[in-house]
Protein backbone atom coordinates (compact mmCIF):
# COMPACT_ATOMS: atom_id res chain seq x y z
CA UNK A 1 0.00 0.00 0.00
CA UNK A 2 1.12 3.11 -0.95
CA UNK A 3 1.84 5.90 1.68
CA UNK A 4 0.04 9.17 1.00
CA UNK A 5 2.74 12.40 1.45
CA UNK A 6 1.50 14.99 2.73
CA UNK A 7 3.03 17.98 1.11
CA UNK A 8 1.87 22.11 1.80
CA UNK A 9 1.48 24.40 -1.07
CA UNK A 10 5.10 25.48 -1.86
CA UNK A 11 6.67 22.09 -1.43
CA UNK A 12 4.45 20.84 -3.73
CA UNK A 13 5.13 23.87 -5.92
CA UNK A 14 9.14 23.08 -5.85
CA UNK A 15 8.51 19.53 -6.98
CA UNK A 16 6.34 20.34 -9.90
CA UNK A 17 8.92 22.77 -10.78
CA UNK A 18 11.93 20.70 -10.48
CA UNK A 19 9.78 17.53 -12.26
CA UNK A 20 10.21 19.89 -15.39
CA UNK A 21 13.34 21.10 -15.40
CA UNK A 22 15.71 19.82 -17.66
CA UNK A 23 18.44 18.67 -15.21
CA UNK A 24 15.79 17.67 -12.30
CA UNK A 25 17.25 20.75 -10.44
CA UNK A 26 15.66 21.75 -7.57
CA UNK A 27 18.00 24.58 -6.31
CA UNK A 28 17.10 27.47 -6.56
CA UNK A 29 13.17 27.58 -5.40
CA UNK A 30 10.78 28.97 -8.10
CA UNK A 31 11.08 33.31 -7.82
CA UNK A 32 6.84 33.21 -7.73
CA UNK A 33 6.80 31.36 -4.47
CA UNK A 34 8.57 34.73 -3.49
CA UNK A 35 10.46 33.70 -0.43
CA UNK A 36 13.32 34.97 1.33
CA UNK A 37 16.89 32.83 1.10
CA UNK A 38 15.85 31.66 4.84
CA UNK A 39 12.31 30.61 4.10
CA UNK A 40 13.81 28.45 1.25
CA UNK A 41 16.15 26.70 3.13
CA UNK A 42 13.86 25.96 5.17
CA UNK A 43 11.67 24.52 2.97
CA UNK A 44 14.46 22.44 0.97
CA UNK A 45 15.39 21.25 4.45
CA UNK A 46 11.82 19.90 4.93
CA UNK A 47 12.05 18.80 1.47
CA UNK A 48 15.40 16.41 2.08
CA UNK A 49 13.89 15.04 5.35
CA UNK A 50 11.47 13.27 3.15
CA UNK A 51 13.92 11.92 0.88
CA UNK A 52 12.07 13.26 -2.16
CA UNK A 53 15.05 15.45 -2.86
CA UNK A 54 18.68 14.72 -2.66
CA UNK A 55 21.74 16.36 -2.84
CA UNK A 56 24.52 15.85 -5.70
CA UNK A 57 27.70 17.43 -6.91
CA UNK A 58 26.83 20.50 -9.12
CA UNK A 59 27.67 20.59 -12.72
CA UNK A 60 28.29 23.40 -14.60
CA UNK A 61 25.94 26.03 -14.31
CA UNK A 62 23.72 24.20 -11.64
CA UNK A 63 22.93 26.54 -9.00
CA UNK A 64 25.00 25.83 -5.71
CA UNK A 65 23.14 24.85 -2.51
CA UNK A 66 25.93 24.45 0.00
CA UNK A 67 29.53 23.17 -0.08
CA UNK A 68 30.69 19.59 0.73
CA UNK A 69 33.00 19.33 3.60
CA UNK A 70 35.85 18.71 1.12
CA UNK A 71 34.50 21.55 -0.37
CA UNK A 72 32.92 20.32 -3.38
CA UNK A 73 29.79 22.67 -4.52
CA UNK A 74 26.81 20.62 -3.97
CA UNK A 75 22.95 21.13 -5.97
CA UNK A 76 20.07 19.76 -5.19
CA UNK A 77 17.48 17.18 -7.19
CA UNK A 78 14.30 15.91 -7.60
CA UNK A 79 13.99 11.94 -6.44
CA UNK A 80 12.17 9.16 -7.70
CA UNK A 81 10.01 9.41 -4.60
CA UNK A 82 9.45 13.57 -5.01
CA UNK A 83 8.35 12.54 -8.63
CA UNK A 84 6.25 9.96 -7.45
CA UNK A 85 4.84 12.46 -4.79
CA UNK A 86 3.22 15.01 -7.41
CA UNK A 87 2.36 12.16 -9.89
CA UNK A 88 5.36 12.88 -12.08
CA UNK A 89 6.88 9.30 -12.65
CA UNK A 90 4.59 7.50 -14.90
CA UNK A 91 6.75 4.48 -15.93
CA UNK A 92 7.34 1.37 -13.64
CA UNK A 93 10.55 0.42 -12.63
CA UNK A 94 10.86 -1.95 -14.88
CA UNK A 95 9.89 0.13 -17.93
CA UNK A 96 12.46 2.73 -16.56
CA UNK A 97 15.20 0.08 -17.03
CA UNK A 98 14.32 -1.05 -20.65
CA UNK A 99 14.30 2.42 -21.44
CA UNK A 100 17.42 3.09 -19.85
CA UNK A 101 19.11 -0.38 -21.85
CA UNK A 102 17.48 0.40 -24.84
CA UNK A 103 19.27 4.11 -25.15
CA UNK A 104 22.54 2.46 -24.05
CA UNK A 105 22.31 -0.41 -26.33
CA UNK A 106 21.27 2.50 -29.32
CA UNK A 107 24.43 4.68 -28.46
CA UNK A 108 26.86 1.44 -28.72
CA UNK A 109 25.09 -0.02 -31.77
CA UNK A 110 25.65 3.63 -33.44
CA UNK A 111 28.91 3.35 -32.41
CA UNK A 112 29.51 0.07 -34.08
CA UNK A 113 28.03 1.37 -37.23
CA UNK A 114 29.48 4.69 -37.48
CA UNK A 115 33.32 5.06 -37.07
CA UNK A 116 34.32 7.86 -36.14
CA UNK A 117 36.14 9.78 -39.15
CA UNK A 118 39.57 11.70 -38.44
CA UNK A 119 38.68 15.32 -37.35
CA UNK A 120 41.02 18.20 -36.41
CA UNK A 121 42.11 18.79 -32.70
CA UNK A 122 39.79 21.67 -32.32
CA UNK A 123 36.84 19.89 -34.18
CA UNK A 124 37.11 16.67 -31.98
CA UNK A 125 33.72 15.09 -31.72
CA UNK A 126 31.35 15.62 -28.08
CA UNK A 127 28.11 14.37 -27.28
CA UNK A 128 25.48 16.95 -27.51
CA UNK A 129 25.64 20.20 -24.50
CA UNK A 130 22.82 19.34 -22.01
CA UNK A 131 22.69 15.58 -22.87
CA UNK A 132 23.10 13.16 -19.95
CA UNK A 133 25.76 11.62 -22.37
CA UNK A 134 27.73 15.28 -21.79
CA UNK A 135 27.11 15.56 -18.03
CA UNK A 136 28.90 12.06 -17.51
CA UNK A 137 31.37 13.25 -19.54
CA UNK A 138 31.64 16.31 -17.42
CA UNK A 139 31.50 14.21 -14.37
CA UNK A 140 34.78 12.45 -15.67
CA UNK A 141 36.29 15.45 -16.60
CA UNK A 142 36.43 17.07 -12.55
CA UNK A 143 40.06 16.74 -11.25
CA UNK A 144 38.06 14.50 -8.61
CA UNK A 145 36.41 12.09 -11.38
CA UNK A 146 33.57 10.06 -10.60
CA UNK A 147 32.36 6.72 -9.10
CA UNK A 148 29.51 5.09 -10.47
CA UNK A 149 27.39 5.42 -7.41
CA UNK A 150 27.46 9.19 -8.21
CA UNK A 151 27.39 9.11 -11.36
CA UNK A 152 24.21 6.87 -11.07
CA UNK A 153 23.29 9.46 -8.64
CA UNK A 154 23.42 12.61 -10.79
CA UNK A 155 22.36 10.51 -13.93
CA UNK A 156 19.46 8.52 -12.80
CA UNK A 157 20.97 5.59 -14.32
CA UNK A 158 21.24 2.01 -13.04
CA UNK A 159 24.82 1.01 -12.68
CA UNK A 160 25.43 -1.52 -15.71
CA UNK A 161 24.11 1.38 -18.08
CA UNK A 162 26.55 3.48 -16.55
CA UNK A 163 29.30 1.11 -17.67
CA UNK A 164 27.59 0.59 -20.67
CA UNK A 165 28.03 3.87 -21.75
CA UNK A 166 31.71 4.31 -20.75
CA UNK A 167 32.82 1.23 -22.63
CA UNK A 168 30.54 1.88 -25.69
CA UNK A 169 29.77 5.01 -26.56
CA UNK A 170 31.72 7.19 -24.64
CA UNK A 171 35.21 5.30 -25.67
CA UNK A 172 34.27 3.96 -29.32
CA UNK A 173 32.04 6.71 -30.39
CA UNK A 174 33.78 9.05 -28.60
CA UNK A 175 37.40 8.28 -28.46
CA UNK A 176 37.23 9.16 -24.45
CA UNK A 177 39.58 7.37 -23.00
CA UNK A 178 38.56 6.64 -19.25
CA UNK A 179 40.59 5.13 -16.64
CA UNK A 180 39.78 4.39 -12.49
CA UNK A 181 42.04 3.85 -9.42
CA UNK A 182 40.84 2.79 -5.80
CA UNK A 183 41.46 5.77 -3.53
CA UNK A 184 40.70 6.22 -0.30
CA UNK A 185 37.47 6.68 1.51
CA UNK A 186 35.81 7.01 -1.89
CA UNK A 187 36.49 3.43 -3.35
CA UNK A 188 37.13 3.05 -7.18
CA UNK A 189 37.05 6.32 -9.01
CA UNK A 190 36.81 6.88 -13.00
CA UNK A 191 38.75 9.95 -14.85
CA UNK A 192 38.60 10.73 -18.13
CA UNK A 193 42.39 10.45 -19.49
CA UNK A 194 43.87 13.27 -21.51
CA UNK A 195 41.37 14.44 -24.33
CA UNK A 196 38.94 12.34 -26.59
CA UNK A 197 41.07 11.00 -29.67
CA UNK A 198 40.46 11.66 -32.99
CA UNK A 199 39.95 8.04 -34.36
CA UNK A 200 38.12 5.68 -32.51
CA UNK A 201 40.33 2.71 -33.27
CA UNK A 202 42.49 4.62 -30.87
CA UNK A 203 39.60 4.96 -28.10
CA UNK A 204 41.60 3.35 -24.42
CA UNK A 205 39.94 0.89 -22.58
CA UNK A 206 38.17 1.34 -19.56
CA UNK A 207 39.60 0.21 -16.54
CA UNK A 208 37.44 -1.39 -14.06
Amino acid sequence: MTTKINLTSHQRCVLHAASRSANLNVWPLPQRLGLSKGSATIVAKALLKKALIAERAALGHDAIWREAEDGRPMTLVITKAGLAAVGMLPESESERKQAEDQSAQKDQDEAKRKPTAPVSQNQQRRPRSGSKLAMLVELLERDEGATIEEMVAVLQWQQHTVRGVMSGALAKKFGLEIGSEVTEGRGRVYRAEGDPAPDADKAGSTGR
